[in-house]
């Protein structure tokens, strides 16, 4: 039996040398059974990063083996004529999928994932909204200012007075980015109102809901829908979170159609503040709570994480690059003139910030090297050949990466890697444009993100507040890395101190 035993194992130790001597090299090993998944799990740490490398050894495009009969083939790419191919070109055959829908199943029938008449629908409405604003980018500067004048400019004054250590990105996140989302979507001030819960607790049941989907993508199928059978492990968890935040989204839905059935005229700024108003304002076909709650959940993530992890990116790479930031005030006091004290004016006359075209740089490369999505993924419907060259089979998931796209040589040139705003301004200082598909942070194609311009008057609100009275300083030993997630946030947040500019 020994004996046996020890001529089983030498034979396995001989298969498993021979085959790594055949792969030694290949960028990835293809180990027996179990495919190239060692390699990913001993990386995911710094998946990111392994991505980048993996991808600029492939030529910008990689297929991936997964374990046997598991179902993790995929193909990788970040070459933007691929994107564009994708996204663009060949749109129709590159659904969502319902295998996105199913990994994705909390969105529901949300606008990030859905297709056809659904996706087209919930874009219509989007855009029905804005129009019912005379200025919609005004109206979107000025109720953040507002809520940076009531609830983040107290708190980073006291920060400053009694030199406290803050983490900027629960700061943001607590105070600014989740509420503003919900005023947009729902028309409601969440500090208004009563909850059965903690808003504390609702966050960080969204912020679950988030880690363990992003799981979903890095596990074999059948082993996550085992446990969402069984009701163990990480499903649960994902069955309660969902039930947790659920609980708000009705609660708000429900607070909103209350506060419109009091409202006597329709016309109010009031009634028309939420997005959700437009869908709720339908008599002849009402939109199920259902609907509603999966339309809400949907432009709550885009809009909470888009802000959240573009400004905590923003002010972490000038406070490391205080050349940058000096730049950027001297930009502000030399464009803006005599209303540099009187922002309220340009947050009501929106299109006078185009006059900040380093402001406007400086947030594109933040973008550039750190996409809030890093990345996304479709499945093409039938088999088809990229630019690039490389065969994709029909019902094969692609997975595309923005961040890596963003750290293209091919693309950005050699110091693709540093942080450089002035390569997005020309030599007669205006702005350059650069087409999505090499540029797809707010992504490529007919789904580019609805809220894009939005995101950048937002982005351009907090940072001329902030940087004209505020100067932060990244605390001594804090680690700034981002997180292996559906959305790039720092994964130790950002610690900073603050300091009251003069």
């Amino acid at each position: 039996m020994v004996l046996i035993i020890g001529v089983v194992v030498l034979f396995g130790v001989i298969i498993i040398i021979h085959h790594w001597w055949r792969n030694r090299n290949a960028i990835l090993t293809n180990w027996p059974i179990l495919g190239m998944l060692p390699t990913l799990v001993y990386n995911l740490p710094r998946l990111h990063e392994f991505i980048t490398e993996l991808m600029t050894k492939s030529g910008g495009t990689f297929e991936f083996k997964g374990p046997l009969f598991s179902g993790m083939d995929f193909i990788l790419t970040c070459h933007p004529l691929n994107l564009q191919h994708i996204y663009t070109t060949k749109f129709s055959n590159y659904p969502k999928g319902e295998e996105f829908r199913e990994v994705l199943d909390p969105l529901g029938d949300g606008i990030i994932n859905v297709d056809s008449d659904l996706w087209r629908l919930q874009r219509k409405m989007f855009q029905l909204w804005t129009r019912t604003h005379h200025n919609f980018d005004s109206f979107v500067a000025t109720t953040l200012h507002k809520k940076l004048l009531n609830d983040l400019i107290p708190f980073l004054d006291q920060a400053a007075e009694t030199r406290i250590q803050v983490d900027l990105q629960e700061t943001l996140q607590r105070l600014i980015t989740f509420d503003n989302a919900i005023l947009f979507i729902f028309g409601l001030d969440l500090t208004s109102y009563s909850f059965k819960s903690s808003k504390l607790e609702y966050q960080k049941a969204f912020n679950e809901m988030q880690h363990i989907v992003f799981h979903r993508h890095i596990l074999p199928k059948s082993y996550w829908k085992l446990q969402r059978w069984l009701q163990i492990g990480n499903e649960r968890k994902l069955k309660l979170a969902r039930e947790k935040f659920d609980e708000f989204i009705y609660q708000c839905i429900s607070l909103k159609r209350e506060q419109m059935s009091h409202t006597i005229n329709n016309s109010d700024e009031e009634a028309n503040l939420g997005m959700l108003t437009i869908y709720m304002k339908e008599k002849e076909k009402p939109y199920s709570d259902e609907f509603l709650r999966d339309v809400a959940f949907s432009f709550l993530a885009a809009a909470r994480d888009t802000l959240n992890v573009g400004l905590c990116w923003f002010f972490w790479l000038l406070a490391t690059h205080p050349n940058i930031e000096t730049k950027i005030l001297e930009e502000m006091k030399n464009k803006l003139g005599t209303n540099y004290n009187n922002l309220d004016y340009y947050y009501k006359n929106t299109e006078e910030l185009s006059k900040l075209v380093y402001l406007q740089a400086t947030i594109y490369e933040t973008f550039r090297l750190y996409p809030s999505i890093p990345f996304n993924h479709r499945t093409p419907t039938k088999e088809d050949v990229f630019p690039s060259g490389d065969r994709v089979k029909a019902k094969q998931m692609v997975l595309t990466c923005a961040y890596t796209t963003g750290r293209m040589e091919e693309v950005w040139g050699k110091d693709c890697l540093e942080f450089k705003p002035e390569r997005w301004i020309s030599e007669q200082g205006e702005f350059v444009f650069v087409p999505s598909h090499k540029f797809p942070a707010f992504h490529v194609g007919p789904r580019t993100c609805l809220g894009k311009d939005m995101a950048l008057v937002q982005m351009k609100v907090m940072a001329l507040t902030m940087l004209k009275n505020y100067q932060f300083h990244v605390v001594e030993g804090h680690l700034v890395c981002p997180v292996v997630g559906i959305v790039i946030n720092m994964k130790y947040g950002l610690k900073i101190m603050i300091s009251k500019r003069s």
